[in-house]
């Protein structure tokens, strides 16, 4: 009879331990992927200098636009 009582004591002490460690199991999950990401981008000299270039040609026909505006309005009131 004591030798089952220790057998019981002994199985929930083991059981205890068990259930009060904890585990070193982890989930993983893996899928291949195809394609690419682009993590930043970087200007060159070169694409500066043709973007200043660019923002120069439209003020000057923006300017020159106006100026043709003004001549051309200043034409019509001449004829008149």
């Amino acid at each position: 009879m004591i030798i089952k009582i220790m057998l019981i004591w002994y199985l929930l002490l083991v059981s205890a331990g068990f259930l009060s460690t904890s585990t070193v199991a982890y989930y993983s999950d893996q899928k291949q992927a195809h394609g690419s990401l682009t993590i930043g981008t970087w200007k060159s000299e070169e694409s500066e200098q043709q973007k200043e270039e660019t923002e120069k040609e439209i003020e000057r026909a923006k300017e020159n636009g106006e100026e043709q505006e003004i001549q051309s309005e200043s034409g019509e009131h001449t004829n008149e």
